[in-house]
């Protein structure tokens, strides 16, 4: 137990905000990782942790208005912790380049024209720097110590060097509007620093007196140092030139950990490993059902090792198994490396059969370096239940509501999407003729419009919505999730499935990802992520598509159909301090009466499963 217990004893928080780039990523959903992910290796776990809230897809006025995010964030803050600032990936806009989106959305009321359904884009000499000045004042007044990190390069190469708008300087092409009037396509002589957004955190950091860590130039060299075909190949998702997979995150945070050290900034706790190490040094799965499998990773890395090649044998504990090629799971395996450098990732398998907490370890030995990496996790079993379910059989439009079994409620709503018709030209295997209903973009009052051109990630306005409401006194455990997913006349349809809690859509997961969807081509998702939603609390498992297209186009649909959150509902446990309520009150609340848990609500008494109680 107490190898899961450093992160808990530790004194200093360090927290990120940011885009995608830095954001966290499910091992099971996507080869994408954000820097922040491995951020928390390079400090003492004893003394400091790393709280990553980046975030896909936000800007900064996205995340700084956004209730989950800036808001949440600030009550996990207190006095003496850190806060790493990068932003800009998203604030450099998807429908008219580096321009403030709410001055284009007003442009385009006063003229006419449609209004933008991607709500993201700031300017870097307005916006921008009073969106980083506010998380700068408020973190201030808190007793945080923000500092500001350039925003990571894009993998645009030009030549010997990474282009202009790949260091985060629109100034070959931006928009503006001047005398109500928009230009677009517009340029700047390459001196002319107007349209960079890492200049314009520069003079924020420089007239607020905070710490500047140029992560942006960092990863220039980074890139240039392995060259356009292995940077692209070895640090990048394939097809990507924006995101990180787990060797570029890994030593874009090893260059972050870097600057912060010789910046003086919590250097007496940053570590930069000469030997191997694993990275996460801790894996925490939290909670999770007994007999389903939960899949986690790892790193074993090492620069300039001694000797310049050699063996590592690693071996699991209780209830783990562990994978080199994450097909041939075992007790044991053998990595070996070369060159003096060492990047391997090992996949664990955890399946627990009995209930509570759970303490596992990997060893990894090299000569007479041994590491060390426990496994943590909570098994909740799911005997006992009672089963609910929701499904959405989207088979024609309008679309049907939902068949629900058990005592949930469930809904599907919409947000900048429409639902078009239907067509029976799809494939699914061998069968072919297999209706679907075809999802467009639109605009806020359900009219058909374009897709932006230029999205690379989620647009957080537009989204297919599934929602499951618990009962007032019963928890559901949820078991599954499943769907069945296609695009129509494109193969850059390009989506994520999040889920979040409450209207604000909180917590937050990614839980599975596509990019450049085979056209026509049914694929069926089956997801067992461990979520529990809470008695009388509402689970939204959203669909966010984008296309992923230089140009606006039109046309170009996403499909769903069949659509499944399962699972077991359970007596919500007994708050600790609640006793017997004499009298009714206003509000809702869990009372204990003659031993049995009751919701009392609006003067009004409801049992387990929502039924009013004389």
């Amino acid at each position: 137990m107490m190898l899961c217990m450093p992160m808990m004893l530790s004194a200093i928080r360090v927290h990120t905000i940011g885009d995608s780039t830095m954001a966290e990523y499910d091992e099971n959903t996507t080869d994408k990782r954000g820097w922040g992910m491995y951020l928390g290796s390079f400090f003492d776990p004893a003394y400091v942790t790393v709280n990553n809230r980046g975030k896909s897809g936000a800007d900064t006025r996205a995340f700084y208005t956004g209730a989950a995010y800036w808001a949440s964030l600030k009550t996990q803050m207190q006095a003496g912790d850190y806060l790493l600032i990068q932003f800009a990936h998203n604030d450099e806009g998807t429908v008219t380049y580096g321009m403030d989106n709410l001055e284009y959305a007003a442009f385009c009321q006063a003229h006419g024209l449609p209004a933008p359904t991607d709500a993201r884009g700031t300017n870097p000499q307005t916006t921008y720097r009073d969106m980083l000045r506010a998380f700068i004042n408020e973190a201030r007044e808190m007793g945080v110590t923000p500092v500001l990190v350039g925003p990571i390069c894009r993998a645009y190469f030009q030549g010997n060097d990474i282009k202009r708008n790949g260091k985060h300087d629109l100034g070959d092409k931006f928009s503006k509007i001047e005398n109500d009037v928009l230009y677009e396509n517009q340029s700047l002589p390459a001196g002319d620093s107007t349209m960079s957004y890492v200049k314009a955190m520069k003079v924020v950091a420089a007239e607020k007196d905070v710490p500047f860590i140029d992560l942006t130039e960092a990863t220039r060299q980074l890139y240039l140092s392995y060259g356009e075909t292995q940077c692209l190949s070895l640090l990048f998702c394939e097809g990507d030139k924006t995101h990180t997979n787990a060797m570029g995150g890994n030593l874009v945070a090893r260059s972050a950990a870097q600057l912060l050290k010789n910046a003086g900034i919590l250097a007496e706790y940053i570590n930069i490993p000469t030997d191997i190490t694993a990275n996460p040094g801790t894996i925490e799965i939290g909670e999770t059902y007994c007999g389903v499998a939960q899949n986690k990773e790892f790193l074993l890395t090492g620069y300039g090792l001694e000797p310049a090649s050699g063996t590592v044998a690693l071996r699991a504990t209780g209830n783990l198994q562990i994978s080199l090629d994450k097909t041939n799971y075992a007790e044991t395996a053998q990595a070996t490396y070369n060159g003096g450098s060492m990047f391997q990732k090992v996949y664990v398998r955890a399946n627990y059969t009995a209930g509570g907490e759970q303490r596992d370890t990997i060893y990894a030995t090299s000569g007479e370096h041994v590491i060390a990496v426990p496994v943590c996790a909570t098994a909740i079993s799911l005997e006992g239940g009672a089963a609910v379910s929701a499904t959405w059989a989207i088979d024609a439009k309008p679309v049907p509501e939902p068949v629900v079994t058990g005592p949930i409620s469930a809904a599907l709503t919409m947000s900048n999407m429409m639902a078009a018709d239907t067509k029976s030209d799809f494939t699914d295997g061998d069968q072919t003729g297999i209706t679907m209903v075809r999802f467009h973009n639109s605009d806020a009052t359900g009219a058909k419009v374009a897709w932006p051109a230029g999205e690379i990630d989620e647009n957080a306005s537009r989204y297919l919505d599934f929602a499951v409401t618990a009962p007032e006194a019963m928890d559901v455990r949820i078991t599954g999730i499943s769907m069945d997913l296609a695009a129509h006349s494109t193969s850059t349809m390009c989506y994520h499935v999040n889920t979040g809690f409450g209207e604000g859509f909180t917590d937050v997961q990614t839980i599975d990802e596509k990019v450049n969807m085979t056209n026509l081509t049914i694929q069926h998702l089956s997801l067992t992520p461990t979520l529990t939603i809470p008695a009388g609390e509402t689970l939204h498992v959203r669909i966010l598509p984008w296309h992923n297209l230089g140009e606006a186009k039109s046309g170009k649909y996403i499909c769903v159909k069949n659509v499944v959150i399962s699972g077991q509902a359970f007596e919500a446990q007994p708050v600790e301090g609640v006793e017997y309520i004499q009298q009714p009150t206003v509000g809702s609340q869990k009372i204990m009466r003659d031993g049995q848990l009751l919701i009392l609500r609006d003067g009004k008494i409801y049992n387990a499963v929502g039924q009013e109680l004389k």
